[in-house]
């Protein structure tokens, strides 16, 4: 789906403007020393601070970062290549004003990181949402011509990690970062090779010059640095998918079940609470991966689950935004959580459901205070 610049600007558009009095109500559920850095190096971890979520695009300077390494940032474009090989017919080399010459396409996806949690350090933050720009990456395998026996396709970045093996003796090697989807997947039509977002070129941070992404799926897959695409006629063992980024949940008769981590899944999260007159206005963001969010539905403390407002968006894979206006509320310590539902019937699940280390999309209740009386302020903010 490719969007332009009159779209952009008329999703910001729908988004409702905030009334004279409105007052931001402090979550308690933040510890005092919490920061957007999470972690400098081993690997890098900035987080999205959640409570200035005020629109739907994500700025490219807050928008959340994770590696576990991270090659040099200099970049000489006219010497940087994008290698296609593998199971293709005609193997080829791009340069950066070849990639350049393709149509590009614009897709909005969120990306959120598999290991995206409410811990106190992480407060859901690794999740932002952007316009990306650049070829599509079907047209540009078809070209390679695909032979019919390719099963994978591999991403492999310019970002290097060394492991010891115990296949050649526990040796260390050197690989460089990889993951793989199936060829069906990067073949129907979604992903692209992101050369922009939000209209800009990649920083480093985001992988500049290229990274792939592929809207609906957890962050490890979208590939930083890339400058290696294989095609491959068997299953890709490298560390991040024989091993790592492994899910675990429960199965019937007691049992669990490990699976590889790949497409998002259904998750909610309340990132503001404002006060507006008499009322309180809770907002949050809920995406999906393949399915539209239905909707979302909001619950204070143990009363009845209730129907947010969701502001719609054009592809599913990208985050809607949400509000729930709350009238009545007694000053006072709250528990607030959403939970979103998607097309197909689909409910986010409570914490009690939810096992794994990874893929937390469980339902997130926030801890807030309200006051007695709302501080008045005259002017007027974008705000939703």
């Amino acid at each position: 789906m490719t969007f332009t610049r009159r779209d952009v600007l008329g999703w910001f558009a729908l988004l409702p403007f905030a009334h004279v009095g409105d007052e931001p109500i402090a979550f308690v559920d933040y510890e005092p020393g919490f920061r957007v850095d999470v972690q400098p190096a081993g690997p890098r971890v900035k987080s999205f601070d959640l409570r200035t979520l005020t629109g739907w695009q994500t700025p490219v300077e807050d928008f959340f970062t994770f590696h576990h390494t991270k090659p040099a940032v200099d970049v000489d474009l006219s010497q940087w290549r994008l290698e296609v090989s593998g199971s293709v017919a005609r193997p080829r080399t791009f340069t950066y004003a070849d990639l350049s010459g393709f149509a590009a396409r614009q897709v909005a996806a969120t990306i959120e990181c598999s290991g995206n949690t409410g811990h106190p350090r992480i407060m859901n933050g690794l999740v932002s949402n952007a316009v990306w720009t650049g070829p599509a990456l079907a047209p540009l395998l078809r070209e390679c011509g695909v032979l019919p026996e390719a099963r994978e396709v591999v991403f492999f970045g310019a970002d290097i990690e060394r492991e010891q093996k115990w296949a050649v003796g526990d040796r260390e090697l050197a690989a460089p970062h990889g993951r793989s989807i199936f060829i069906e997947d990067a073949l129907e039509g979604g992903a692209i090779l992101a050369m922009h977002v939000n209209g800009q070129p990649l920083p480093p941070d985001h992988g500049h010059p290229l990274r792939v992404i592929l809207p609906g799926w957890y962050g490890m897959t979208q590939v930083k640095w890339l400058n290696r695409i294989v095609v491959l006629d068997r299953r890709y063992e490298g560390r991040h998918m024989a091993r790592n980024y492994h899910s675990i949940r429960n199965a019937p008769g007691g049992l669990v079940m490990e699976t590889s981590i790949s497409r998002n899944k259904l998750k909610s999260v309340v990132a503001r609470v404002r006060r507006i007159g008499a009322s309180c206005r809770i907002s949050g963001a809920a995406w999906g991966g393949r399915n539209a969010i239905e909707r979302v539905e909001v619950r204070i403390d143990a009363q009845p689950w209730q129907n947010a407002e969701i502001v719609r968006r054009s592809d599913p894979r990208a985050w809607s935004l949400w509000t729930f206006d709350w009238t009545g509320a007694t000053p006072g310590p709250h528990t607030v959580v959403s939970r979103a539902v998607d097309s197909r019937g689909r409910v986010q699940p409570e914490r009690s459901e939810f096992i794994s280390a990874r893929e937390d999309n469980a339902q997130w209740p926030r801890k807030i205070t309200v006051g007695r009386s709302p501080k008045r302020v005259g002017v007027f903010e974008r705000s939703w």
